[in-house]
């Protein structure tokens, strides 16, 4: 019985009630939680959330009855500090309803956070811990990251027992490290700053099974004071516990014009001309092994594409975040991918904006053998997946996503994709494959399996990207980053779309350069740039226009 339940019967006595006190002291049961891997049979820590179906109020062990409060961002900016007690409880985050980016990014807006859960909130729990509950009818979700079932269960509470347990089994419906993939997340805001800080994101990793954490350091226009303190940069500062790995990059610059990601770094990259996103672009990929990519792509977010257009010319962008906060944006990234830019899919949370780490993940081969330096290898490469629920496969003549195959024209490729799901998860509704004359093949799943599988053989008739996605009735998707055929010697771009594509690039460089004009002092660094970006997609135009 909880202290507060304790003290309400005390005041009862005292106060000559002993009936009423004598039926309060029933009003509670201790309920002891056993969450265990199903595989292992260890105890392991997941997200949760417990609802009376008596009033439908939502407990957790620290707080019991929560009033429909939630974490905010200016938690995560503090710093959340993880407690060995049992009991302790991560924030509370909302997964559904409208947000207003101090509790989840508004860009979510009626779209669950993650397709396959229903509950208003979630929060993190040790899969070890007891709670005081009234008797009654309860319900729990319970949730492990996308490879393991999901729990949605109603159990009663009686008044006829002091103490109560109650297991639960967590089962995979796939493993993807067996095959090769592990899972991670791009875009994770929190200091690290303290090792109490670096313990929560470890569980919290290991809570929602992702093997990556890219914990980002945040940086502003309009100064040098980063938020989210990273400890320091580079693989001295690399922490690890089991399969769950915090690596430490940077968020910088923001500005206007899109929000840049820098991966593996091993120091902060800013420069005194805050704009200049190409200069930063270049000293980042000076260090080995350090990734660059553009931020919220997923949602044409950060005003893209106002600085897009320009500084994807640079050809120093790695990777865009394809799937975000529930939505992908095939429409932009398949522009850019028929003008011949090569751009590796990424997804990343943001959370605290996002409301769970991991709730879009990347998922890179990386062989059997996990580690780091593999992950951003594969990424670099272009060996991956984006998904917020389904699993995906590529193979063209046996090479994985990002690869690069020569052929000759006529030849025949011979195409496998594959995709996987749970009921639970998501229940597929169609596969495709496209490429840049637009759709190869599609299957519709008429028969509800929980895979689908296309294989065909295709003729390359001329140089081209092929990628492949996966739809399911919940709005859970999955895309792959695309294989490039390079036929006769030719790039991969689409001659027939550039001029419409090339268009709507112009016009969005001439709307930022009539802003900046407008502004009391243009910055000529800036109007350089633009002009630069239209002189690239002008030859890009008339080199496509010889090679006919």
């Amino acid at each position: 019985m909880d202290t507060k339940s304790l003290l309400i019967i005390a005041l009862l006595i005292l106060t000559g009630n002993y009936g009423i006190a004598h039926q309060a002291a029933k009003l509670t049961v201790n309920v002891s939680f056993r969450i265990v891997d199903a595989s292992s049979g260890m105890i392991t820590p997941a997200m949760i959330c417990l609802t009376s179906l008596n009033d439908s109020s939502i407990h957790t062990p620290t707080m019991n009855s929560v009033k429909g409060s939630v974490s905010k961002t200016s938690d995560f900016y503090k710093g959340i500090e993880f407690n060995t007690n049992k009991n302790w409880t991560g924030p509370i985050r909302k997964m559904n309803g409208s947000g207003d980016n101090n509790d989840r990014s508004f860009v979510y807006g009626s779209l669950s956070s993650l397709p396959y859960w229903k509950d208003p909130v979630m929060y993190q729990v040790s899969g070890d811990f007891n709670i005081e509950l009234s008797p009654g009818k309860w319900h729990i979700s319970i949730e492990h990251g996308n490879e393991y079932i999901p729990v949605d269960e109603e159990f009663i509470v009686s008044d006829k027992e002091k103490n109560f347990t109650k297991p639960f089994s967590l089962k995979r419906w796939i493993n993807l490290p067996q095959r090769g993939w592990y899972s991670g997340d791009v875009h994770v805001h929190h200091p690290t700053n303290k090792p109490a800080f670096r313990d929560f994101l470890l569980e919290y990793g290991a809570a929602e099974d992702v093997h990556l954490v890219n914990v980002l350091e945040m940086g502003h226009h309009s100064d040098a004071n980063n938020d989210f303190k990273q400890e320091g940069f580079g693989e001295k500062f690399r922490v690890s516990k089991g399969n769950i790995c915090l690596v430490s990059g940077q968020e910088d610059p923001r500005s206007e014009f899109g929000h840049i990601i820098g991966l593996n770094i091993n120091k902060l990259v800013r420069e005194a001309d805050y704009n200049y996103y190409d200069l930063v672009f270049k000293k980042l990929h000076q260090e080995e092994g350090t990734i660059v990519g553009f931020a919220h792509f997923s949602w044409n977010g950060c005003d893209l594409p106002r600085g897009f257009p320009w500084y994807v010319t640079t050809g120093d962008i790695d990777f865009v975040e394809l799937l975000q906060f529930a939505r992908i944006n095939t429409l932009d990234y398949y522009d850019y991918l028929d003008l011949g830019f090569r751009l590796t899919a990424a997804a990343g949370s943001d959370i605290p904006w996002g409301s769970t780490m991991g709730e879009v993940r990347t998922f890179v081969y990386t062989g059997k053998a996990f580690s780091p330096d593999a992950w951003f290898k594969g990424l670099k490469a272009g060996n991956t997946f984006v998904s917020n629920g389904p699993a995906l496969f590529l193979d063209a003549d046996g090479e994985l996503p990002g690869s690069e195959i020569i052929k000759s024209k006529g030849a025949v490729t011979r195409l496998k994709v594959k995709a996987v799901s749970n009921p639970s998860i998501g229940l597929i509704s169609k596969i495709a494959i496209y490429n840049s004359d637009g759709v190869v093949a599609e299957q519709l799943n008429s028969g509800k399996k929980d895979s689908l599988e296309l294989q065909l053989d295709h003729t390359l008739l001329h140089s081209q990207w092929l990628t492949a996605a996966v739809f399911c009735a919940n709005n859970a998707v999955a895309h792959v980053t695309p294989i490039y055929f390079i036929v006769d010697s030719q790039p991969t771009w689409n001659p027939g779309r550039a001029p419409e594509i090339i268009k709507k690039q112009e016009l969005a460089i001439d709307k930022t350069e009539k802003e900046e004009k407008e502004k009391p002092n243009p910055d000529p660094g800036i109007l350089t740039r633009l002009n630069n970006a239209r002189d690239f997609y002008r030859n890009l135009l008339s080199h496509m226009n010889l090679k006919k």
